[in-house]
């Protein structure tokens, strides 16, 4: 093919975009092309999630990605010209950030898997790409007594706050379940007579409007679980359900679901300039796991926090305990004289 213009750089853009117009003819102007760019291709597999029905925090975790790795490095990028060492050069340019490298490498995998779908690329190049392993963290967990001393400083916060961290406290230390959980539980998941909690949503925000709104199942499909509650966090919960005049059982002052960062935030708060300066919920959860996997197993833990693998559990929620290794008896024979 070839096109006539006034200047040279009048000619290329005249074919480039006769280039586009006959791609677009022979792919029916849907699918991807080597032509395309990654940004367009960011845009076509979002658009695929979205069909895949992809769990509203996921979703916006990728979307974040894009948004601030992916489109400013190399979202003009064509999809012949996406090599693997531009890649490669690409992702060790994010390691100062492992956790966001790794989450541009997951997303920029699917991505390709796409382009890969649709003819656009002959293999992912992204497979080549060095991989990024997350840093090994030891999982340390603070003590009951800690627990205790927390929740004494939220009662005191409670009393000049509108926070209730005090009661929300002891439902996260009740049930080991997720802040977005607790905030989403409604009295209908309550079961008074028996006992039992339901999870069965957590709250997210939508990524394009920015409302925040109750998602209709928790992160995961093994999320959803029923919990038997402690006979004083029970006995908490039926007196607010008796004082309550709105649906969820922590709402905000205006009948509203309660954000999550407004709570985290006075979370911070209570305990800003204490030794406790830096715990969050989620130290509760952790508490949780290893107080269960200690006293009955870890797949009690496992199935308290709705994991749907008990390598999630031991992996970023229990404290490991350093086993001693007994075999004094048999290695103090060593020692004994034969004569």
């Amino acid at each position: 093919m070839q096109r006539n213009g006034r200047t040279e750089p009048e000619a290329a853009r005249i074919l480039e975009k006769a280039l586009k117009a006959k791609i677009a003819e022979q792919t029916g102007g849907d699918l991807l092309s080597p032509e395309s760019t990654i940004e367009e291709l960011a845009g076509k597999w979002l658009e695929e999630l979205k069909i895949k029905e992809t769990v509203a925090g996921t979703l916006t975790t990728y979307r974040s990605s894009i948004r601030s790795k992916i489109i400013p490095g190399i979202g003009e990028v064509r999809l012949r010209e996406a090599s693997i060492p531009r890649l490669d050069r690409f992702l060790k340019g994010l390691m100062v950030t492992p956790t966001a490298a790794r989450t541009a490498r997951t997303v920029l995998l699917q991505m390709f898997a796409l382009a890969t779908r649709q003819g656009a690329v002959n293999r992912n190049p992204v497979k080549e790409t060095m991989s990024i392993s997350p840093k090994k963290r030891e999982v340390k967990v603070i003590a009951l007594s800690d627990i205790h001393a927390m929740r004494s400083l939220f009662v005191a916060y409670d009393e000049g706050h509108t926070s209730e961290l005090h009661e929300l406290s002891m439902l996260l230390m009740a049930t080991g379940c997720r802040q977005g959980e607790a905030l989403a539980i409604r009295w209908e998941d309550l079961e008074v007579d028996t006992g039992v909690l339901r999870i069965t949503g957590t709250l997210v925000v939508d990524d394009v409007t920015g409302k925040l709104q109750r998602q209709a199942h928790p992160k995961s499909e093994a999320g959803h679980r029923g919990l038997t509650l402690p006979a004083s966090v029970l006995g908490m919960l039926t007196q607010r359900r008796v004082e309550s005049v709105y649906p969820m059982v922590f709402p905000s002052s205006t009948g509203t679901y309660r954000w999550p960062n407004n709570s985290r935030r006075q979370w911070r708060q209570a305990i800003d300039g204490t030794v406790y300066e830096g715990k969050t919920p989620r130290d509760f959860r952790k508490a949780v796991a290893t107080h269960l996997d200690k006293l009955v197993g870890i797949e009690a833990a496992q199935a308290q926090l709705g994991h749907g693998s008990s390598d999630i559990t031991v992996k970023y929620y229990v404290e490991r305990q350093r086993e001693v290794a007994d075999f004094a008896g048999v290695i103090e024979g060593m020692f004994e004289s034969s004569e």
